[in-house]
């Protein structure tokens, strides 16, 4: 994983918002003159490490902060969200940027051999022993590498001494006890490599080009983490080690707990595992990574690759300001980045525009590295349409600082952001673990004071009383100053006629285009807020067991509740309506095809730009779409905006707006996306795998973008008029709320709505699909490079209606994922992510298929094809063995206990807890089902579906494959 800036980016959709749940801040460029500041926080030498006893911004005083004699930083949370769990982050000061030129990758190789052998844990031990306490590699173990950190993580699925003592034994181990053995790194070249294969993107070249060009003089894109083949293939062992011993230190080390724990008792246990930690030899030195030139001539590149998306950027630097972490420099950054999600407003509201030349644009800053301060404009511009996009973000830059900004747009913003910290203070008490111990470790460098909701809320509201519209284009104005000539980046799918001094050219001639001050424009109110006389109850019952309440209005709308106490203030709110892809047929497969973006029509009264500007401040989401067999869509919202939610759904049931504006953005949008369609083998598998499994169905191909252009509203509407008019309805509701609140605000929209049809359509005949007859093993090409190749075998199985099959099918292909890690992975070398799973339909009766992937090398495809199907004779032959089974059975149970925490399990079984009430027996049996697996069923199972002549090979190569 690469983390390339620490980044504030200002949006309007999602705006940023100071510090809620203590994410970083983003700090702005200029020093102010210094102050003296009140003492508020501890003085003591974890304060100094963690770099917040000066500062006057109060830390957060529940969270432990603590340094051992050696340096290591450590940061202790006790948190309950989820309970019984427990997250570990150990952030490691080094990334690719201390590599020598001899040692480009070995900061990432490094990471990898944390799994490959320590002196208390041999090598391919670890993670089997992780699977065997319940954590699943990937999922609850994982580790990244960029350019200035590494970082481990271990999500523990309990809190039990066991897995504390074993997750802080196996940090320790990282820490200081690798064993870096010659044939173990020998034997992890190859996964590195085909790790390495797999991220040779157009995406990555892009952003090695990009890199390379507004970072002159630095060694950025020189060390991106994932490193050279050469270096890979070739560096010795030893050449690890040096890393390792240098900058695997205590003093660069920072562990953070968060969880479901005694922060004394586990603090004891920190100080008596660590304590005695010491590096090895000399210390490494920061690296120098050399400085941008700030004196550099304006400037432009054009990166050149029929995949890519158009997009322009205009970037300008500054050198960086340290500056420390003080109640006036966040004043003042959170006026610049209410001007900085201004102009991000204004862009968004030109790309909806039915002649606008982007798709989307943005305005943002980033700090790189404490060396500078970056700010860039920028759009995904419409196929072709650079000169245009360019010239428009310039000038809406232009405009900004010229003209400033007016008090509607300062007040939106700041009704977004006041909504936003409203909410985190809200559920201060349900914040994720992960989440926290993710935001603990972005503080390690002590950049930022670690805070909670409640202070940041504090700060906001001592701000904004001074936040009138002069004062952020004051604010603006001033972090727009002393900037480098601009750096103007085209990124295109064919060369552009005249190269770099053409777009230099078109640059210059835009900023001689005068650019006049925004208008006010005034905010309509909501105009769909009487739907009629609420609806009357006429059937209402609980299940029990489940916590599920389920009633029925007069006029047939379904809605089913659970209240939970996951996410303090937060309700999930879910509309189904009967019809969805189920409506297009053999012969016009396309028929619905729109529909999946009708939010983008708006309303009849409201185009979806008036929506954000009417609805800022507030904790909604217009969403409207379609799913296989119904229309509408789910939303994250709160109590307080529950039935604005409701209406808002509502309004896009009863009146869309079909709009032209919605229309001409998604064919803007879709040439950009079916580029790419093509352009590595998983597109090309994500295009076509789909329908060659389903027997060539048109309706499960992706359609000709010839096709999806002619699409429009008016062939739409007459589809879904029924549906929309008198189809079925249920309605889901999972979280924080009072029954009554939400049975209200759905009696008052729709179950004020006419009657409508009592039951979902079966459609029987619409949900017939059929696995390929043709097993004939078939080869899509892409256009990546000669290397990449990816396989997947595809076995016909079932649908999920019998839940003790569908739970051991699920609970096989666990078991084949580990054996094909251990082959492909870890014996061959071949494939860093070979994968299995079940996908077994609960659409379609009988549909359904268990499948093997892996990517390779495509010389290696001969061997990956033999190695899966050996895997699958071994399964067939023999029982599982029994260590294996609980190794994939037991991340597999932790994974379904935990997720029962989650208001997101809930939402799917409470979604049609009406409709398709049997289901609700999988919430009560699929862990009792997982859990009564044996070894003899597992076999049986293969021997029945895991058969060879029914076996579907499909292949992705690249076009220049074997030339």
């Amino acid at each position: 994983m690469t983390k390339s800036l620490v980044r504030r980016a200002s949006t309007a959709l999602s705006p940023l918002v100071l510090l809620i749940a203590s994410t970083a801040p983003a700090w702005a460029s200029e020093a102010p003159a210094k102050t003296a500041t009140a003492t508020i926080n501890p003085q003591d030498a974890a304060a100094r490490a963690w770099n917040f006893a000066a500062s006057d911004v109060p830390v957060d005083p529940n969270i432990v902060f603590g340094v051992l004699p050696n340096g290591m930083k450590y940061a202790l949370l006790k948190n309950s969200t989820p309970k019984d769990s427990v997250v570990l982050r150990m952030r490691f000061a080094v990334g690719s940027f201390a590599e020598a030129e001899d040692q480009r990758g070995l900061a990432h190789f490094l990471e990898h051999m944390a799994f490959n052998g320590s002196t208390n844990v041999p090598e391919g031990e670890m993670i089997k022993l992780l699977e065997r306490k319940g954590l699943a590699f990937g999922a609850d173990t994982n580790a990244s590498t960029g350019f200035d950190e590494t970082i481990y993580k271990l999500d523990l699925p309990n809190a039990s001494d066991d897995l504390i003592d074993t997750g802080l034994m196996l940090m320790r181990e990282t820490g200081g006890n690798l064993t870096i053995d010659p044939a173990a790194v020998d034997r992890e070249r190859g996964i590195i490599l085909s790790e390495r294969r797999a991220r040779d993107t157009y995406q990555l070249r892009n952003l090695v080009d990009q890199l390379d060009f507004q970072m002159k003089g630095m060694t950025v894109a020189s060390r991106i983490p994932v490193g050279t083949e050469e270096v890979i293939r070739t560096a010795p062992a030893a050449r690890l080690r040096d890393l390792y011993d240098r900058y695997y230190r205590p003093e660069r080390a920072t562990l953070v707990m968060v969880g479901d724990f005694d922060p004394a008792a586990v603090e004891a246990k920190i100080k008596a595992r660590f304590a005695d930690w010491k590096g090895r030899g000399s210390a490494g030195a920061d690296p120098d990574i050399g400085n941008v030139d700030y004196r550099r001539a304006a400037a432009a590149d054009d990166f050149v690759d029929p995949a890519i998306q158009d997009s322009v950027t205009i970037a300008s630097f500054k050198p960086w300001v340290d500056e420390p972490d003080t109640k006036a420099k966040r004043a003042r950054s959170l006026a610049e980045d209410i001007g900085e999600a201004i102009v991000s407003r204004r862009l968004a509201k030109i790309a909806l525009n039915e002649d606008s030349p982007i798709l989307t644009g943005y305005f943002s800053d980033a700090e790189g590295w404490k060396k500078f301060d970056q700010v860039t404009v920028g759009a995904i511009a419409k196929e072709g349409a650079w000169k245009e996009a360019l010239a428009l973000v310039e000038q809406e830059q232009r405009r900004a600082i010229q003209h400033g900004f007016t008090q509607a747009e300062v007040d939106e913003q700041l009704a977004n952001r006041r909504t936003a910290l409203k909410n985190a203070v809200a559920g201060v008490t349900t914040r994720r673990s992960d989440a926290l111990a993710d935001a603990l470790v972005s503080a390690a460098e002590g950049d930022f004071v670690f805070v909670r909701p409640e202070t940041s809320q504090a700060l906001f509201d001592a701000t904004t009383p001074s936040l009138t519209a002069a004062a952020v284009t004051a604010a603006f104005r001033r972090r727009m100053e002393g900037l480098s000539l601009p750096l103007v980046r085209v990124a295109v799918k064919k060369p552009i006629e005249g190269g770099t001094a053409a777009i230099l050219s078109d640059l210059q001639a835009s900023t001689k285009v005068a650019v006049a001050a925004p208008t006010e424009a005034a905010n309509a109110a909501f105009a769909y807020n009487d739907f009629g006389v609420p609806g009357k109850i006429v059937t209402d019952e609980r299940v029990e067991d489940l916590g599920i309440r389920r009633i029925r209005f007069a006029n047939n709308v379904m809605l089913n509740i659970k209240k939970t106490d996951f996410q303090k203030d937060k309700v999930m709110l879910s509309l189904r309506v009967d019809g969805g892809n189920l409506l297009a047929t053999r012969d016009d497969p396309t028929k619905v095809s729109l529909a999946g973006s009708l939010m983008l029509g708006g309303l009849e009264a409201h185009s979806l730009d008036d929506l954000r500007s009417i609805l800022a401040g507030k904790t909604i989401s217009p969403v409207f779409g379609n799913s296989t067999d119904a229309f509408g869509g789910s939303a994250l919202t709160s109590p307080e905006d529950f039935a604005l939610q409701a209406k808002l759904m509502a309004a896009f049931l009863t009146h869309p707006g079909y709009r032209p504006d919605g229309l001409a953005l998604i064919r803007r949008v879709l040439p950009q996306q079916y580029a790419a369609n093509d352009a590595t083998p998983a597109a090309v598998l994500g295009r076509d795998a789909g329908g060659i499994l389903a027997n060539d169905d048109p309706r499960s191909q992706t359609p000709p973008l010839e096709k999806l252009m002619t699409l429009d509203w008016a062939q739409l509407k007459p589809v879904v008029a029924d549906s929309f008019a008198h189809g079925a309805i249920e309605i889901g509701v999972v979280g924080d709320i009072d029954e009554q609140a939400a049975i209200d605000a759905i009696a008052a929209t729709f179950g004020a709505l006419p009657e409508r049809r009592a039951a979902f359509d079966p459609r029987t005949d619409a949900r017939i699909r059929q696995f390929a007859a043709d097993r004939s093993e078939r080869t899509l090409i892409h256009k990546g490079p000669a290397e990449q190749a990816e396989l997947r075998v595809y076995w016909p199985a079932r649908d999920d209606s019998d839940l003790a099959e569908a739970m051991r099918l699920n609970l096989l292909a666990r078991v084949m994922q580990l054996m094909l890690t251990e082959e492909l992975r870890e014996k061959l070398g071949e494939s860093y992510s070979p994968g299995a799973a079940a996908s077994l339909s609960d659409e379609f009766p009988g549909y359904g298929h268990l499948f093997a992937a892996s990517n390779v090398d495509y010389k290696d495809l001969a061997t990956t094809r033999a190695a899966i199907f050996a895997i699958t004779k071994e399964l067939r032959d023999k029982p599982v063995d029994a260590d294996l089974l609980d190794r994939a059975r037991k991340p597999l149970l932790e994974a379904m206990v935990k997720s029962r925490r989650e208001n997101s399990y809930w939402l799917n079984y409470v979604a049609e807890a009406a409709s398709h009430a049997d289901r609700l027996d999988r919430s009560r049996k699929g862990v009792g089902e997982v859990e009564a697996a044996t070894p003899a069923e597992l076999q049986a199972l293969a021997k029945r579906y895991l058969v060879d002549d029914k076996a579907l090979v499909i292949k992705a190569v690249s076009d220049k494959a074997g030339k």
